[in-house]
């Protein structure tokens, strides 16, 4: 019988499943989206949802068949998993390393760490314990963290077949059998319900097969609701109608009579379904509570139905098995893996500017190009026609050479070389059926993990390769001052700011020197303070709050303000920086300035930047605007403004303007700051509280 394969998920089937092509066109596209940019599709990770329920269906119906023909074999059976992901994802993994050297040599140390648990088919269990969150993955994101993906099948590849047989040995009726893996299905959403926190990290249900297994399970109980006996077409209904097929009514409708038949419901019911995905990929919040409520389980069962109208013979059948879609579809596991260093490397965090929507296509055709060859060398079979449409070729009836010569070695008298030669007759056995580029991705992602795990100095690796594209990361604190010295000045403030109250007052005008700033607040007064242009060293009492950047740019900082308290930490929430903040004047020293600069980690609501205001009291505070390659620092920095716009004594230092419009500031991540930037940020610093020409 031929083989279809799903996700790289093989089956007995006798006759193509047209809908399942529509279904996985419709799940890569929006991964792709989301990925891509998560606001262009922010749904687009319920693909997933389609790819497990599609993946469920498919296994589960493959080992229903094999049962009743009492030909199952657990050996067998995992080999044939393992052929079909294992030589994918090693050469994912091998092409990745030598993509991200050449390209984006700061993901490098991201890809040692992830390759071995990607390789054995663990890195869902990697990322829950090193807790590591797939939806706030910003800055430099591991080029394999969409691998957990094949993880998470290959776990239930191996534990499913065993759980299975004893539900179909115990239970000899489907309804009966269905109960019960709807029942576990069932209790794996309640897990997923029971361990969701608002507020807190997902990553341990979102990757966890326990929690996502309901996914899979409902394609698996439809697999058996739809079974019948083995041997049957999957166009069986076509010869073996149901009775609801004949379902016929009239229905009057201004003054017309229109004729509604069961074929018509079903179809109207998976176009109507086909909607919903699609309206759910545009609008749909992976920050949402209900999705870990049921809502995942919903939408599980809203892709089992659009299975069940689909596997009836119609037009929604035909459409979801177009052309189009069985191309895009039989290719989706291939750019499903492609996809994601691609766009990693194609979008990199420093970009200031999001891409124009013909620049978007652009990257979706080089995925589709990239997804192609990567599918003809390494994911398909011996066999495999070019297009999914065309009739498959014959198999090649000669064993392989590899299998011959390891046979002639295991014969051999010598213990090493006949324990080579049966590894060697195992492995050519293993991949007797893939291509060659399949056996050279098995040897080229097993000698590159092997490679990564070697101890070596990786960070340094990858800075010296870094610096060969970016030489600015090798400057020096004096050679960055040196260099910024000879930049045009940019404009740091608006035309609304500049000059302090305090130098109104006196009836300065606006030749004189002045503070500079987005906004400065109206009570800052430089007299309190002295400060020395030539070495920029400033003697304020400033207390300063801030995340991972102020802690890079800290020691710095301390250099030019020597009596600032700076207190930044890495991952630091904005709810953090509020209660250091009370403690620190709780105690009973008074800042002259207060510098409040976070948001990188987090979004902050318009009521929690007021609560600082009302903690600084009068003083004079500044906000510094956040740059992280997230959604929510434009709306954040947009409250900033309007907080600071409704007390006269906030001000702005808008550091992300700056960094905008100098790429250059940043390392890779879009977000931290290197030496150029440091010294960059300090001046920005600087001329918010001192005066200067």
């Amino acid at each position: 019988m031929p083989r279809i394969v799903v996700s790289g998920v093989p089956t007995t089937a006798s006759r193509h499943i047209a809908v399942l092509d529509g279904m996985r066109a419709l799940a890569i596209i929006g991964v792709i989206g989301y990925h891509t940019r998560p606001s262009l599709l922010p749904g687009g990770f319920l693909g997933v949802t389609l790819f497990f329920v599609v993946s469920g269906f498919l296994l589960t119906r493959s080992m229903v068949n094999l049962f009743e023909r009492l030909r199952f074999s657990y050996p067998h059976f995992l080999r044939g998993r393992v052929r079909r992901l294992w030589p994918s994802v090693l050469a994912t993994i091998a092409g990745t390393a030598i993509l991200v050297y050449c390209m984006a040599p700061s993901l490098l140390p991201k890809v040692r760490g992830d390759a071995l648990p990607s390789a054995l088919f663990y890195s869902n269990w990697s990322f829950i314990f090193r807790k590591l969150s797939y939806f706030q993955a910003a800055g430099l994101p591991s080029p394999l963290t969409h691998l957990w993906f094949t993880s998470l099948i290959m776990q239930f590849y191996v534990l499913w077949p065993l759980l299975f047989v004893l539900i179909f040995q115990l239970c000899r009726s489907r309804a009966a059998r269905a109960a019960v893996i709807g029942a576990l299905a069932l209790a794996s959403s309640l897990e997923m319900l029971l361990l969701y926190t608002p507020g807190q990290d997902t990553s341990r249900i979102y990757y966890g097969l326990d929690t996502r297994a309901a996914e899979l399970l409902v394609g698996a109980a439809l697999a058996v609701l739809m079974h019948r006996h083995a041997g049957r077409q999957d166009d069986e209904f076509a010869h073996d109608p149901p009775h609801w097929q004949f379902f016929s009514r009239t229905v009057h409708v201004r003054g017309r009579e229109l004729r509604v038949t069961g074929q018509q419901l079903v179809n109207a019911l998976g176009f109507a379904l086909l909607v919903v995905f699609c309206v759910c990929f545009a609008v749909v919040d992976p920050q949402s509570a209900w999705l870990y409520r049921g809502g995942y389980l919903l939408f599980a069962l809203l892709a089992a139905a659009m299975i069940w109208a689909g596997m009836h013979s119609g037009v929604f059948m035909r459409a979801m098995g177009a052309k189009v879609c069985s191309y895009i579809g039989s290719r989706s596991f291939s750019l499903y893996l492609v996809h994601y260093p691609l766009l990693i490397v194609l979008n990199p965090a420093t970009r200031a500017t999001p891409l124009p929507w013909w620049g978007y296509l652009g990257q979706f055709a080089l995925i589709l190009a990239v997804g192609e060859v990567f599918f003809q060398l390494i994911e398909a079979m011996r066999g495999t026609p070019c297009l999914p449409w065309l009739t498959r070729a014959a198999e090649p009836a000669r064993g392989p050479a590899g299998a011959r010569l390891g046979r002639r070695l295991a014969a051999s008298g010598n213990t090493a070389v006949r324990a080579l030669g049966t590894a060697g007759t195992r492995f050519a056995t293993l991949t007797a059926r893939l291509r060659p580029g399949g056996v050279v991705g098995i040897v080229a992602g097993a000698l590159a993990v092997l490679v990564l795990m070697l101890p070596l100095n990786w960070q340094a690796i990858a800075h010296a390769r870094a610096v060969q594209l970016r030489p600015e990361l090798a400057l020096t604190a004096e050679q960055a001052r040196k260099q910024l010295a000879t930049q045009t000045p940019q404009p740091q403030q608006s035309p609304k700011s500049g000059r302090s109250d305090s130098a109104q007052s006196k009836g300065a005008d606006t030749a004189q020197p002045q503070v500079s700033a987005l906004k400065v607040p109206n009570n800052l007064d430089p007299s309190r303070w002295q400060c020395d242009a030539a070495a920029q060293q400033c003697s304020v009492r400033m207390l300063m709050i801030g995340d991972s950047v102020t802690a890079g740019v800290a020691q710095t900082l301390q250099q030019h303000f020597p009596q600032a308290h700076i207190d930044g930490a890495v991952s630091r929430q904005f709810a953090t920086g509020e209660d250091l903040l009370a403690q620190f004047l709780g105690s009973g020293e008074g800042p002259q300035v207060i510098v409040f600069a976070l948001g990188t980690n987090g979004a902050a609501t318009r009521e929690q930047a007021e609560h600082v205001v009302q903690l600084a009291a009068d003083r004079p505070l500044y906000f510094v605007t956040a740059l992280a390659p997230v959604d929510w620092t434009a709306a954040l920095n947009t409250t900033f403004q309007e907080v600071a716009a409704a007390h006269p004594n906030v001000g702005i230092i808008d550091w992300s303007a700056l960094a905008t419009a100098h790429p250059e500031y940043l390392y890779d991540d879009g977000t931290h700051p290197n030496e150029l930037g440091t010294q960059a940020y300090e001046q920005q610093l600087y001329n918010a509280l001192c005066p200067h020409d």
